[in-house]
């Protein structure tokens, strides 16, 4: 499948794969504010050091999305992957499961990899 082309909004706070990620979500039949909310990324945030999600959701309350965007890349080492392991073992203890998006699987497919993540299915 040949990857997607985004026309990102000026309006929108944050960035492009938190954007597809969002109209994925909304063609999924997820209500913005009813279904799920999306946080913008806090200005001045250190990337890699919040453990927050992208996405919480509502429906189903136990679900949360976070997008690992464009500057996430494998050669960034064990640092990101022990704080993405610490993330994801911090929202499990609040009975909350946390799924990593990639940016390249959201460009490649983004309702596919969505749907997989509403099926609490992690492909990162």
């Amino acid at each position: 499948m040949t990857p997607q082309q985004v026309k990102v909004p000026d309006t929108w706070q944050g960035g492009e794969a938190a954007y597809i990620a969002f109209e994925a979500l909304v063609r999924a039949g997820k209500r913005p504010g009813a279904d799920f909310s999306y946080h913008p990324p806090a200005r001045g945030r250190r990337m890699g050091a919040d453990m927050e999600a992208d996405f919480s959701f509502v429906n189903p309350p136990d679900l949360a999305m976070r997008v690992q965007d464009s500057f996430y890349s494998p050669h960034e080492g064990a640092d990101t992957e022990g704080t993405d392991i610490m993330t994801k073992a911090q929202f499990a203890g609040q009975g909350v499961t946390l799924i990593m998006l990639k940016y390249d699987k959201l460009l490649q497919d983004s309702d596919w990899i969505i749907g997989e993540a509403l099926r609490y299915r992690d492909h990162s």
